[in-house]
């Protein structure tokens, strides 16, 4: 199996990729602990500050790290997919917790 070179190929298609599904990945990630954690609408609270300074650091890794992809493609399907999963999991922790 050939190394793998990073290249700046396709870079603008990696960093899309980190905007758009990332931040829907960030605020899905958000959205789930925010059930755990039994968050308020109160931006006061201690839980709610810990998911506003999580989501904006979980998306920052994403687009500092978007460019570790193969290729703009690969960084969405992942991305996308990824993102698709937690929201299909916060649907779903959503009903079988407010039950």
């Amino acid at each position: 199996m050939p190394a793998f070179r990073l290249t700046n190929d396709q870079w603008l298609a990696k960093l899309a990729a980190a905007i758009v599904p990332g931040a829907l990945l960030s605020l899905g990630c958000m959205a789930v602990l925010g059930l755990f954690c039994h968050a308020s609408g109160d931006a006061r609270s201690v839980p709610s500050q810990f998911l506003m300074w999580f989501a904006i650091v979980g998306w920052l890794a994403l687009v500092g790290s978007c460019f570790l992809f193969r290729s703009g493609r690969k960084a969405w399907v992942m991305l996308g997919g990824s993102a698709l999963v937690v929201w299909g999991l916060f649907a779903i922790l959503a009903r079988v917790i407010a039950v």
